[in-house]
């Protein structure tokens, strides 16, 4: 997407931001930069806007619902198996 405006910071990078940005995960520099973007950029402004709306209605909707223990369970024995992995490679 673009708005055809020249901007310090393209719309198409800014939109690729937007969910580090949402959930706060995003390096200052590029915060900045973000948020300059969309304070002068209508259409970036209203993709992250619907962004958040939709962001807070899943959190509203799924709060208090945790994994089951046997997803977890799965998901820790996969990232040891690949950290294992990793290990073992560098060796």
């Amino acid at each position: 997407m673009s708005c055809g405006n020249a901007h310090a910071k393209p719309c198409n990078e800014v939109l690729s931001l937007v969910f580090l940005y949402i959930d706060d995960e995003i390096e200052e520099s590029l915060r900045i930069e973000v948020s300059t973007h969309l304070d002068e950029c209508s259409p970036c402004e209203g993709e992250y806007a619907i962004e958040r709306r939709v962001r807070s209605l899943v959190q509203r909707c799924c709060r208090g619902d945790g994994a089951p223990d046997s997803v977890r369970e799965s998901i820790i024995t996969q990232i040891q198996q690949i950290t294992i992995t990793r290990i073992q490679g560098q060796s």
